[in-house]
This record gives structure tokens, C-alpha cells and sequence, in this order.
């Protein structure tokens, strides 16, 4: 019985164990995430690994597992309102979510980094810019005339940077005026007010995990003028890969754009949107509601590209955030 019991426990000790890695020399995050039967997004979120070029020999992984994420937590607070909770600290490009124990709907709003962000079925996203300095900022939780006052720390994140060598046809595309147009139609695809359509983490649009360029690279396309930040996650697929919708939303837009290319947007509520660049070909339509695993059409190398493949992305109210912790756990 003794010995029954020993094993039970032992096995029980192994299944919940941690599993990590040290990285050898020449490897890469690619060539690790197959040796464990998972994802380079998910090696990223686990060890808080912005550029997955960025490793050294010697370095210990974390390969299972759920992201430890430390919280705040307040219990003062005016009612309906029982507790609040927020993480402690949250990287660059990333989600600070707030989340309220109430025994009812909560109406209100919440006044971080200059923009506000309404309540939503008891929870508010706050997008933090990958470009926002380091730092402690306020968020004012507004209830009526009640003012809550709390604070998000926000924490450099790990990204490297890119001079892109595009062909001289498609430097054109670089004119700043169709830039800001362009990325109005994109985030006026999205209705901020729609309710929440996914639940759960969502599923990875393509079937690869070769990241040909992760979130938040600082990136130059003409050898310095122009400086700006890599949006999203590009996979490196051959023209033609099915691309997939990662969760159930409303297609807000599936046209052809100046510098996107083939694009579709998806609609997944509260301010939610995802996106799918330089397609080849389209198959959805605005208005048409999809859910998980749904084809939405084939990567290409349309618009602003120098080779073929995925551009995918994540937005929140309009701001772009990382969408290697949405395949982990979506808020």
C-alpha cells in the first residue's frame, strides 16, 4: 500500500513538475519548440522573449506551463465594486487587463494614457503601445462620480531591430499620407462596442511556427528615415497556405489595400480585431460571421512585402498588442 501510494505521488509530482530547457549551442526557438511538441508564440510568453533571435547558450526555458502573471489587488473600493485585481506589471505591447468581483454588471470606465476604455462585462482592456516608455502610469477608474486611482507598471520588453530591403516598385508604397488612411480604414473596420464573440485561448492561423518576424521589432525601410515598429507576427509560408480564422468574430473587412495587400479584418468584440495582410486571395466577405478554423483565404506577397508570407495581428481599440499571448490565454 506504502509503495502504491509513493508511486501515485511520484507520478503525480512529475505531471505537474515544471519542464524547462538550456539552450545548447545553435539552437534556435524554432528548432526547441519542436523538440516539445509546441509553439514558438508560446516559448516567447513563458519566458518573456520579445525577439525569438535573441537567445544565449546557456539560457533556462520554461517550456509548459501557464504564465505567472503577479497581481494587485484592491478590496476598497466604491460598490457595487467587492474587489479589483490587475497584473503588477505588464511588458510592452501587451494587455494590462482589470477585473472586477462585482455581484452585477459594472458601468464605467477606466482613463489610462490618454484614451478611455469603457467596462465591458466586468473586465477592461488596456492596451500598453510597444513604442510607451517604461514607467508607472495611472489608470482612473471612473463610477459615476467615484474616481478609483490605479497604477500600471509598465516594463520594457526584448525586440530587436530591422532595416527591410524592399524592391524599388514597392518603395512607393512608403508615401505617409495613404499610410494614415489606410490604417484608419483598418481600425474603422472594428466595432467597438460589439459584444465578446470568442471564448478561450484562440488557435494559431497558420499552420507553421516559423516566425520570419515577431511582435515589436523596430524596423527602418530606408536605411533609417523611416522608423517604426513591426505590428503583428509574420509567418514565413510559400504562397497559397491556407490562412484561418484563430477564433469566432465578424469579418469587418476583406478587400484589396494599397499597403497591406489582401487583407481581412476579423470582429471579435469588446474592441477586439485581428488582421490578415498580403494575401493572395480573399475568400470571405464583410458582414460574414466565421467561427474558429474557418478558411478566410491564402498567404501571399501583396502590398508592402518582400516575400511570401502571413502578416497576422491583434488590435485593441485600435492599438496593436501582442498575439502570442492570445494562443496561451485570451482575456
Amino acid at each position: 500500500m506504502r509503495y502504491w501510494l509513493f508511486a501515485f505521488l511520484t507520478l503525480c509530482s512529475l505531471a505537474f513538475a515544471q519542464v524547462t530547457h538550456t539552450v545548447q549551442p545553435g539552437e534556435t526557438l524554432y528548432r526547441i519548440a519542436k523538440q516539445y511538441s509546441t509553439t514558438v508564440e508560446a516559448l516567447q510568453v513563458l519566458n518573456q522573449i520579445g525577439d525569438p533571435t535573441q537567445l544565449r547558450v546557456g539560457q533556462v526555458l520554461r517550456v509548459s506551463g501557464q504564465p505567472s502573471t503577479a497581481l494587485n489587488r484592491l478590496t476598497q473600493a466604491p460598490a457595487p465594486i467587492e474587489a479589483l485585481e490587475w497584473p503588477r506589471q505588464t511588458v510592452q505591447g501587451h494587455l494590462a487587463v482589470i477585473r472586477i468581483t462585482a455581484p452585477q454588471a459594472v458601468q464605467g470606465e477606466v482613463r489610462f494614457l490618454n484614451n478611455t476604455y469603457p467596462i465591458q462585462q466586468n473586465r477592461v482592456l488596456l492596451p500598453v503601445p510597444a513604442l510607451q516608455a517604461p514607467g508607472v502610469y495611472p489608470a482612473l477608474l471612473r463610477l459615476g462620480q467615484d474616481v478609483v486611482r490605479l497604477e500600471v507598471r509598465v516594463v520594457a520588453g526584448s525586440f530587436g531591430r530591422f532595416v527591410l530591403q524592399l524592391p524599388p516598385d514597392r518603395q512607393a508604397l512608403l508615401v505617409p499620407e495613404r499610410l494614415r488612411a489606410e490604417r484608419l480604414r483598418v481600425v474603422g473596420s472594428c466595432d467597438f462596442n460589439r459584444p465578446q464573440q470568442w471564448r478561450g485561448p484562440f488557435q494559431k492561423p497558420i499552420q507553421t511556427n516559423r516566425i520570419t518576424d515577431p511582435f515589436g521589432t523596430r524596423r527602418s525601410y530606408d536605411q533609417g528615415r523611416t522608423f517604426s515598429y513591426h505590428e503583428g507576427l509574420d509567418y514565413g509560408v510559400p504562397e497559397g497556405t491556407p490562412v484561418y480564422a484563430p477564433a469566432p468574430g465578424v469579418v469587418g473587412l476583406a478587400e484589396r489595400l494599397f499597403v497591406r495587400g489582401g487583407a481581412v479584418t476579423l470582429d471579435h468584440g469588446l474592441g477586439v480585431c485581428s488582421g490578415y495582410w498580403h494575401l493572395s486571395r480573399i475568400v470571405v466577405q464583410p458582414g460574414q460571421t466565421v467561427q474558429a478554423g474557418d478558411l478566410l483565404g491564402y498567404s501571399g506577397n501583396t502590398g508592402l512585402s518582400n516575400g511570401p508570407h502571413l502578416h497576422f495581428e491583434i488590435r485593441v481599440r485600435g492599438i496593436p498588442t501582442n498575439p502570442a499571448p492570445w494562443f496561451l490565454s485570451a482575456p
